[in-house]
């Protein structure tokens, strides 16, 4: 529990340009109603021990902020401040306006991202107890993926992930430590705690959380309202789908030439022969596509990517697929399932599922669906069962992501 004693100064950063977010501003788009940035300054108003709230937005946004903050009737935000021009400078000022606030120098301060809507007291509550402990605390979950280390693009070495963790905020600190760190290091780094670490301090990382998303994209602004949505109960993600859903079917199929090794599912299969084709012939992952494009109501693969653009010759599909789910999410939908089928009498592909699945999964516009991939062969029926080419069918299915 919180001891209430311990005075919770915090910074909410939302100083940044908005750069990839196609010209929508992610801190003042509307998030369930009301500003993203407002989300993350009501929890933390709420929380008992904070004394103060310093908001640092860009100068375009300051006005802006200013009456987000006047009608929130939030008395715990002190002021609204104009940032720097890296994001250590936006925290440098958030520091001084602490410092020198009526309210007087708080025990701890907590910096946040303000693109991140959906912090919480209990995140926040580790975050104060592991600063209490060690001086500087950061939420933190564990990495999903495989990293991989590839200067140039060419991998060089392949990370231990059970030793990785994917950085959050808050991050929260004893006052002393992060304004000693911001008064002595002068080197560009990409969060507070880098400089509390540049000059030999400790920092231990506390439990995040998966749903504790950064907007920095569109598609981010459509899984925030998702995850919101899930929030107050307005999602039904059982039974046959999730109310106002849709379904999309894909088939493609190639014939197979010599020269291996063969592209299926985004992976490459030991095997004579490969998939002939105007990209990288991957049927597979052009029936997901294709199945996603049809659930949108967004036309056909060929519409997109026409066989006759060169810009298409031994693509990498998975970009296809990224595409369209992207164009999707533009659209208002997420993709929430894909169920396929390879058919194929040859090469036996029954041990490859799995590794597809994951890789298909690790797809942009994937990351949050649930990926089912199932062999079947033609009995040795038509020219399949000659073994003269392989197919896929894909049925996608798309939750409709709503203000």
């Amino acid at each position: 529990m919180s001891n209430e004693l311990d005075r919770l100064g915090v910074i909410v950063v939302a100083a940044g340009r908005s750069s990839r977010m196609l010209g929508v501003d992610k801190q003042l788009h509307p998030l369930g109603g009301i500003p993203v940035i407002l989300h993350s300054l009501q929890v933390f108003g709420s929380f008992s021990n904070t004394s103060s709230i310093v908001l640092v937005m860009s100068e375009d946004n300051f006005p802006a902020g200013k009456n987000i903050v006047e009608e929130s009737g939030l008395s715990e935000i002190v002021d609204v401040v104009v940032g720097g021009e890296r994001r250590q400078d936006s925290v440098k000022i958030g520091l001084d306006v602490l410092a020198s606030h009526v309210n007087g120098i708080p025990d701890f301060v907590a910096v946040h991202d303000g693109a991140r809507p959906f912090v919480g007291h209990e995140l926040i509550e580790r975050g104060m107890s592991t600063a209490r402990a060690i001086g500087a605390g950061i939420a933190a979950v564990p990495v999903k993926d495989t990293i991989k280390v590839a200067p140039h693009k060419i991998i060089t070495d392949t990370l231990d992930r059970s030793e990785l963790w994917s950085i959050q905020t808050p991050q929260i600190f004893r006052y002393d430590v992060l304004n000693t760190a911001h008064d002595v290091v002068r080197d560009d780094v990409t969060d507070d705690a880098s400089m509390v670490e540049s000059l030999g301090g400790i920092v231990a990382t506390f439990s995040g959380s998966y749903e504790n998303i950064k907007i920095t994209t569109p598609e981010d602004l459509h899984l925030a309202r998702f995850i919101l949505a899930n929030r107050l109960g307005q999602s039904n993600l059982s039974g046959s789908g999730p109310s106002g859903s849709v379904f999309g079917i894909g088939f493609d199929g190639h014939r197979l030439v010599a020269g291996g090794p063969l592209r299926l599912g985004g992976v490459d299969i030991e095997f004579d022969y490969h998939l002939d084709g105007h990209s990288d012939g991957d049927v597979l992952l052009h029936s997901i596509a294709s199945a996603i494009l049809g659930a949108a109501n967004l036309g056909d693969l060929g519409g997109h990517f026409p066989s006759s653009d060169e810009r298409y010759i031994d693509f990498d599909s998975a970009k296809f697929i990224s595409e369209s789910a992207r164009e999707a999410l533009l659209d208002g939908w997420l993709v929430g399932h894909v169920d396929a089928t390879i058919i194929a009498q040859r090469p036996k592909l029954a041990g490859e599922s799995l590794g597809m699945s994951a890789r298909i999964g690790e797809i942009d516009g994937l990351e949050n669906s649930t990926i089912n991939i199932k062999i079947t062969s033609t009995d040795s029926v038509g020219s399949i069962g000659d073994g003269e080419g392989i197919a896929a069918q894909a049925i996608a299915t798309l939750i409709p992501i709503k203000e």
